[in-house]
C-alpha cells in the first residue's frame, strides 16, 4: 500500500479520511489503492467508533413475496439524517426466507432457508471490506421460527427454541462463531414453557442470551456464557412481545402495559411509562435499538408498514416520546428484519 497522501504522514492523511461522511466512502475508495486498502480494513471504522464520528445505519432486510430470490431480494440501507435508503448488492442465490439479521465484527449475518425444501438452516455473511456476500457454515440442524441474539463483542450469534420438521416446539440452542465460521450446541434450556402457539423470542446482554417463549404463559430463561448453563428468571410483568437490548445492558418490551424495562446486572423490573398516542397496537415486525431510542416497524395486514421511533426518558426522567417516521425514499418491499451498526 503507497503513501495516502504524498505530502502528509500515513497518520495524519488517515486522520482526514475517518472524519469524511460515510455517503462518500464509495468515492474515497475509487481514488487510489491505498485509499481502498484504508477503508476495507477492520481497523478505520474502529477508529472512526473510538473518537465518535461513526454514523449509525439501520440495515432491513425488504422482500416482495414469500420466495426471495437475487432480484427481489434486498438488504436497504437507511439513513435516518435524510430518511431515505440504499441497497447493498443482493444476497447470491435463491432464498426461501430470512428472519435474522445481526452485525457481528463488522460483517452483516443473515440465517436463512436456502430453498423451501431445504433440511438445513444456512448462513450469508455481508463483508463491508470488500463489499461482497460470501455463503457461511450451514446450520446443525433445521428448524423454523427459531429465535437469535448477537454477542457483538464476541463475534457469536445465539439461536434458541423454534420447531422441528413435525411442528413439535424445541428447547434447544446453538451458537455460531463468525469468525471461526463455526457451529456448536448448548445445553437445552431448563423449563421453557413450549406449546403449538409459542414465540420465541430473545436478546443478548450483559454476557447472558435471554430467551422467551410461550405466548399464554410467557416464560423466561438466560443462558450465562460464562457458565454455560441456563436460569429461570422472573417475568414479572408476563412480557412476551417484542424486545430489544439497550446498550447499557438493559431490556426494554414494547407491551400492552407501555415500555417494560429489566435492568439485567441488578434482576429488576420497572414500568418506564406508556407508550403516548391512543392509536397504538402492539402488531409490531420488528425493533431495534438506535442510540437512546427504539426504531420500530410496525405491520399491519390491510395497510402500509408504519415507523415509528420511541424516544427514551433521559437520565433525569421525563416521558416517552413516540415520532412516526415517513416511509424511508427508496425503501422498497416489504422490511421484515433489520440491525443497526456504527460505521
Amino acid at each position: 500500500m503507497g503513501s495516502l497522501f504524498p505530502s502528509l504522514p500515513d497518520e495524519i492523511g488517515l486522520e482526514c479520511l475517518l472524519r469524511v461522511k460515510l455517503n462518500s466512502h464509495p468515492k474515497l475508495r475509487g481514488v487510489c489503492k491505498s485509499w481502498n486498502a484504508a477503508l476495507k480494513s477492520p481497523y478505520f471504522y474502529q477508529e472512526r467508533n473510538r473518537l465518535k464520528i461513526s454514523e449509525q445505519r439501520i440495515f432491513m432486510l425488504q422482500t416482495k413475496g414469500r420466495i426471495i430470490d437475487g432480484t427481489s431480494n434486498r438488504v436497504a440501507v437507511y439513513n435516518l439524517e435524510n430518511n431515505s435508503c440504499k441497497s447493498l448488492p443482493p444476497v447470491p442465490g435463491p432464498i426461501y426466507s430470512i428472519e435474522h439479521c445481526h452485525f457481528v465484527k463488522q460483517k452483516l449475518v443473515l440465517i436463512t432457508d436456502i430453498v423451501r425444501d431445504s433440511t438445513r438452516i444456512c448462513v450469508w455473511l455481508f463483508d463491508f471490506a470488500s463489499c461482497k456476500w460470501r455463503r457461511g457454515a450451514t446450520m446443525l440442524r433445521w428448524l423454523e421460527d427459531f429465535t437469535s441474539a448477537a454477542d457483538e463483542d464476541g463475534g457469536l450469534i445465539y439461536v434458541g427454541g423454534g420447531f422441528d420438521r413435525s411442528g413439535k416446539p424445541v428447547r434447544s440452542a446453538s451458537v455460531y462463531n463468525v469468525e471461526e465460521d463455526k457451529w456448536d450446541v448448548l445445553p437445552d434450556m431448563n423449563a421453557l414453557v413450549v406449546d403449538m402457539y409459542t414465540i420465541f423470542r430473545s436478546a443478548f446482554a450483559d454476557g447472558k442470551f435471554y430467551v422467551m417463549g410461550s405466548w399464554s404463559a410467557p416464560s423466561f430463561e438466560a443462558f450465562d456464557s460464562y457458565t454455560r448453563s441456563w436460569k429461570t428468571v422472573e417475568n414479572r410483568f408476563n412480557c412476551w412481545r417484542s424486545f430489544v437490548t439497550a446498550p447499557f445492558g438493559r431490556l426494554y418490551f414494547l407491551s400492552d402495559k407501555g415500555l417494560i424495562e429489566y435492568d439485567c446486572s441488578q434482576d429488576k423490573w420497572n414500568i418506564v411509562g406508556p407508550i403516548p398516542t391512543k392509536d397504538w397496537d402492539l402488531h409490531i415486525e420488528f425493533a431495534v435499538m438506535v442510540g437512546h431510542k427504539i426504531f420500530v416497524c410496525k405491520y399491519h395486514p390491510h395497510q402500509d408498514q408504519g415507523y415509528y421511533m420511541v424516544e427514551l426518558p433521559n437520565e433525569t426522567g421525563g416521558a416517552i416520546k413516540l415520532f412516526r417516521i415517513r416511509k424511508p425514499r427508496g425503501l422498497q418491499g416489504q422490511p421484515i428484519c433489520a440491525a443497526t451498526l456504527n460505521v
